[in-house]
């Protein structure tokens, strides 16, 4: 599944490069869209229950990868022909150049003369970008040497925290200049993809703490009394079983999964709300951001 990450300005480093000798300015932009070994932004921002930072792994894009890529460079993860910088197929031809570094990978791009691309020199220069940002796609399904999700010991606004570990990158797309980032975690290909990851976190919970099969389960279905058991001794009056030491009061297997599905879909409704509250609020502030554009675009001394 394709994904998209956001690096903010003071990390990537986009800057416009120096003019070389001879040169009256130069349109040359460089920068580190992709980064290893940091923290991103949360990838959840909608759970109520756990935040999720994802980490590059140094090695999860190999030499060989960046090599057979074809990566654009684009306004916005947009791809039309006007928003289009350059490109990279590893060829002397390249317009994009991208280095794979043992930190991160580099890029540089001589911009085009075009009315976006000159444009975007602008706002470059004015401080106007928020930074850059990648689509790929990964091994999610290899949780071994793939991806692999870390629960911390930390908590952040009551919230636990979990550690998103990409280990092996599959698939490079483009690198982008953006403006606005908070619509990108609005977008639905973003919003499905931060989905799975909370989906892939909750079975990697089931597989670390299965359902107990209940100490004092004999082999015929029967319950045993004691500890961990759903029976208890049985009564010398010939009554039923009383419930034993850390007993669930004779809850069946069936109703404690029924139970604890009534809690997960809850569950679910409340991180949906919270969801989709945060996305009218990202919503909100784009669409404000776009109408003073436009003014500052209309206006002829801008």
């Amino acid at each position: 599944m394709k994904q998209v990450r956001f690096i903010p300005v003071d990390t990537c480093g986009l800057q416009l490069r120096e003019p070389q000798e001879g040169q009256e300015q130069s349109r040359e932009i460089q920068g580190r869209p992709i980064v290893f070994g940091v923290r991103s932004n949360n990838l959840t921002p909608w759970s109520s229950t756990r935040v999720v930072y994802e980490i590059l792994e140094p090695g999860c894009i190999s030499r060989e990868l960046l090599q057979k890529s074809d990566v654009i460079l684009n306004l916005n993860h947009n791809s039309s022909v006007t928003n289009v910088l350059g490109r990279y197929r590893n060829t002397e031809k390249d317009t994009l150049k991208l280095e794979l570094r043992g930190d991160g990978i580099d890029c540089r791009c001589d911009l085009p003369n075009t009315n976006n691309a000159n444009d975007t020199l602008e706002l470059i220069k004015r401080g106007d970008i928020n930074g850059m940002s990648f689509a790929f796609e990964d091994d999610w399904e290899d949780t071994e040497n793939g991806v692999s999700y870390e629960r911390t010991n930390d908590v952040e606004d009551g919230k636990e925290v979990w550690l998103r570990h990409v280990k092996k990158i599959t698939g490079l797309y483009d690198v982008s200049i953006v403006t606005h980032p908070a619509y990108e975690q609005t977008t639905v290909g973003t919003r499905e993809a931060n989905e799975a990851i909370d989906k892939a976190i909750e079975e990697q919970l089931k597989r670390e703490n299965p359902p107990a099969g209940g100490e004092g389960t004999d082999g015929n279905g029967g319950t045993e009394g004691g500890e961990g058991g759903n029976g208890g001794e049985q009564r010398e009056d010939g009554g039923a079983p009383a419930g034993g030491e850390g007993g669930n009061g004779g809850e069946t297997p069936e109703e404690r999964e029924a139970r604890e599905q009534e809690e997960r879909e809850e569950q679910e409704r409340k991180d949906k709300e919270e969801r989709e509250k945060k996305e009218r609020e990202a919503v909100s502030v784009m669409r404000m951001r776009q109408k003073r554009l436009a003014l500052y675009t209309d206006n002829e001394d801008f």
